[in-house]
């Protein structure tokens, strides 16, 4: 964010088209491109005002999420302290929300020989409400040799997930594990019960998301051990895992310092390989037909990238360059397994220009892969404008009136080969490719953009796996994991769309794609809220709109009602056809009809819409559902259902990065508002409905840190609670005079919270003293305004949870919650 003095307030904010990747990379479209817009295009790419529609920004999500958790003046996320949180959880008491009944902690059941898996029938567990058809983020998806109705997939946010009935059904393996972020999962062909699932996301351009090494089982997912040897900086980043074809003993494991060998099955690990280049090393690939480890390891990312091999790699080969050019960036990897001499790589462009983040080439080894035997098939420069396209979003570089070109090889670049065709390859960015003449030309397969037709299948491709017995005539079933979750093509080998206009006609190749999303709960919700009969829910979502859904049709039948990221919700209480939704940034959009439709309801906003944050809060005032409340530098008021808005409070404390971060409206009278930032500062005022721009409004800074939410009880206004989400410091704070002085209220002893990011807080409506807190580690409870804290783990992960609401209707009161990774959850408080 640019200082304040130079980001001038405009008079008209537009919804900008920014998409994924880095928004410098996005450059105009040579017009001579651009096909006749087939109106079904247009119809989805631009609304009626003719501007498009703001869609997934995974950098943006990326930083937004490390700035909510690294600690004050530091860039990354400290993931060893979630490991020193879990060990505290366990000594901590456990608490069921449902029966209102205190549980001895973990460690006490274990001393006692008892276990402490949920009965649910006694204890009262969640209820998971889905999506189970919505998906999330996946960069992982392994199918069991012999038994292929058996696959497991990693959810970014979301855990290991496996299915037994080929993609009918999914369940999670191991949420309570103490990190979910999965980003490889590698499967021992000698022993399939054996699996690895490797944590933390090393390809962004921000130190964010963390790992915490590596986890193993032996029994199919049943269990897991956290390898010991990759609790540390070394695996904070684990980007591929491959199990030497030849022994269950050697493990090998590219990362963000490196590849790291094991030969005793993730016992101890030794570097084989220190690229010292950005990011580390981001993929493997092994051949199977050797009597070696034969290896190949690709590596570097918004930097040269790099591609090594070795013909030994379990004992003491040498690493060789054997693939780098200048402009070379993020490169994935595949070797032809039909004939192991072929190897490809897909290379994503760090050159500035059209094609930064974009392609730079594909490349062709048909001969093992070694140094100068790599012939670049296609360039970003090739004659065939579709097959230069491989990484971009082609709907946007050809298909609409202005041409844009947003790429995104740092975040989705992913290339296979058919198993019994070495000339037949795959491409995976924000659309399927794939060559029929060993990658010199591409056909597109895929359409993120309609969803109406067979081809259509989710942005953002991460991983492709093929069926066990594929033989390209009788079987030619392949799967894929992308941003929206499983996919599977039981037709691998059909036509492809092979021209420019083909890629803006849906309907230009018969194509299919089956979602396998059934009950696979790995959604990344921002933001949620129940509708006041309880029945119904919507909430925002990364890279998955805002979606809703409701008892009735069941968790597998929610339904995308506003595209691309999502955000902060909410509904009219009086007439709940009203609701209000967000992209990023200032994009607040109002619904008059459920969901149908929606407008852009910001008028009168003169604050430049990249002073918001990437997830900007709002909310609406419980005493009037016509007044709204948003910010950024400044407060702004809404007192007719968002028709307009006006400005309703001065410059916020803090520096020019510190904007409004959390808002909470009395609810019993509308004129006391607070105001949290995203430099630790809380506003307040009692004043609210008359405050102009001219209104300082008080405030204080109980710590430095990110304020993620705030929460005034409703029988006594001078009683709120806030919460911080940075590591260090206070997380929770109690205020008993409206505002003005805050007191630390995490607990002491046993019952002391641990030092991870809160995000949400909420009050019992029944018994002021009872307060639900939304962690990084799931939820936890106090029955004593925050003297001590208890854990709610009675069928609840250790997930992200991001929303909570307490909602009471029919005379029962419902505890909800909205987590980044595991959906949308619900508990009767009796």
């Amino acid at each position: 964010m640019s200082l304040r003095l130079n980001r001038p307030w405009a008079g008209t904010v537009l919804v900008s088209f920014l998409l994924c990747g880095r928004g410098a990379a996005a450059q105009p479209a040579p017009a001579a491109q651009s096909p006749q817009i087939p109106q079904s295009l247009a119809r989805r790419l631009q609304q009626e005002q003719g501007e498009l529609r703001r869609y997934d920004q995974p950098d943006k999500a990326l930083e937004h999420y490390r700035r909510k958790r690294a600690p004050v003046g530091e860039a990354a996320i400290p993931v060893e302290r979630y490991l020193v949180a879990l060990e505290h959880m366990a000594k901590m008491p456990q608490y069921s929300s449902a029966r209102r009944t205190v549980l001895p902690s973990r460690v006490e059941l274990r001393q006692k020989g008892i276990s402490y898996a949920v009965d649910a029938a006694v204890l009262g567990a969640w209820t998971w409400l889905g999506p189970g058809n919505v998906g999330g983020r996946t960069r992982a998806l392994v199918v069991h040799p012999t038994s292929p109705q058996t696959m497991y997939a990693g959810g970014a946010a979301g855990g290991v997930w496996k299915t037994v009935d080929g993609g009918g059904n999914w369940f999670p393996l191991g949420d309570l594990l103490p990190n979910l972020a999965v980003n490889t999962l590698a499967l021992d062909r000698l022993n399939p019960n054996i699996l690895y699932a490797g944590t933390g996301e090393g390809f962004s351009n921000v130190d964010a998301l963390r790992g915490a090494g590596v986890f193993k089982t032996v029994n199919g997912g049943a269990s897991w051990t956290h390898l010991a040897s990759t609790r540390n900086a070394n695996f904070s980043f684990v980007n591929d895992v491959v199990v030497s074809p030849k022994s269950s003993q050697r493990i090998y494991a590219a990362t963000g310092t490196g590849v790291w060998r094991s030969l005793n099955g993730g016992v101890s690990w030794t570097r084989i390989l220190n690229a010292q280049v950005n990011g580390g090393c981001l993929d493997l690939v092994i051949r199977t037909d050797q009597t070696t480890d034969f290896l190949f390891a690709a590596c570097g990312t918004n930097a040269q990238g790099t591609v090594y091999r070795n013909t030994k790699a379990e004992s003491a080969g040498s690493w060789s360059v054997v693939l780098r050019e200048p402009g070379m960036g993020r490169t994935s990897l595949s070797i032809a397994p039909s004939n192991q001499k072929v190897i490809y790589a897909l290379a994503a462009s760090i050159q500035p220009g059209n094609f930064q983040d974009g392609l730079h080439g594909v490349f062709r080894s048909t001969t093992g892969g070694a140094a100068g035997s790599w012939m670049a098939q296609v360039r970003n420069t090739s004659a065939n404008p579709l097959s230069t396209l491989l990484l971009t979003n082609a709907a946007f570089a050809v298909c609409v009136d202005e041409p844009v070109f947003f790429n995104q090889g740092w975040y989705d670049n992913v290339i296979a080969v058919d198993p019994k065709d070495p000339n037949r390859v795959w491409a995976g960015g924000i659309d399927l490719f794939r060559s029929d003449d060993g990658g010199r030309n591409w056909g597109l397969a895929s359409y993120w953009w309609d969803d109406s037709v067979p081809a259509y299948a989710h942005a953002d491709q991460h991983a492709i796996a093929f069926h066990p017995s594929y033989n390209g005539t009788t079987n030619k079933t392949m799967f894929v994991g992308s941003d929206g979750g499983v996919f599977r093509t039981a037709n691998a080998r059909a036509a492809t769309a092979k021209t420019l206009a083909g890629a803006c006609t849906s309907a230009a190749t018969p194509f299919t794609s089956q979602n396998l999303n059934n009950g696979y709960g790995v959604t990344q919700f921002y933001h949620g809220v129940a509708l006041p009969d309880g029945l119904s829910y919507f909430g925002g979502t990364q890279d998955n709109g805002t979606v809703l859904g409701d008892d009735f049709s069941g968790p597998n039948e929610w339904e995308e009602s506003l595209g691309g990221d999502g955000g902060y919700v909410a509904v009219d209480p009086d007439d709940t056809n009203v609701r209000y939704a967000e992209n990023p940034n200032l994009s607040i959009q109002k619904s008059v009809d459920a969901g149908a439709n929606w407008d852009l309801a910001v008028e009168g906003i003169t604050e430049d819409s990249e002073n918001f944050l990437f997830t900007t809060p709002f909310t609406i005032d419980a005493t009037d559902p016509q007044r709204l409340w948003t910010g950024a530098f400044a407060l702004w008021r809404t007192i007719d259902g968002a028709t307009s808005w006006t400005q309703a409070s001065g410059l916020v404390a803090g520096d020019e990065s510190s904007v409004v971060s959390a808002i909470a409206v009395d609810p019993q009278n509308g004129n006391h508002v607070l105001a949290g930032t995203s430099g630790g500062y809380i506003h307040r005022t009692t004043s609210a409905l008359t405050s102009t721009g001219g209104t300082a409004w008080p405030f204080t800074r109980p710590r430095d840190g990110f304020v993620s939410s705030l929460a005034i009880d409703a029988a006594d206004p001078n009683l709120a609670y806030a919460t911080y989400s940075n590591f260090g410091g206070g997380h929770v704070w109690k205020t008993t005079d409206g505002g003005a002085t805050w007191t630390t209220i995490d607990g002491v002893g046993a019952g002391r919270l641990p030092d991870i990011p809160v995000h949400s807080i909420v009050v019992d409506p029944l018994f002021f003293n009872i307060l639900y807190a939304g962690t990084d580690l799931g939820v936890f409870i106090t029955l004593d305004s925050g003297q001590t804290w208890m854990v709610e783990n009675t069928g609840f992960a250790n997930v992200v949870t991001e929303s909570l609401q307490v909602l009471t209707t029919n005379d029962e009161t419902w505890l909800y919650a909205f987590t980044h990774g595991r959906g949308a959850w619900r508990i009767q408080l009796d």
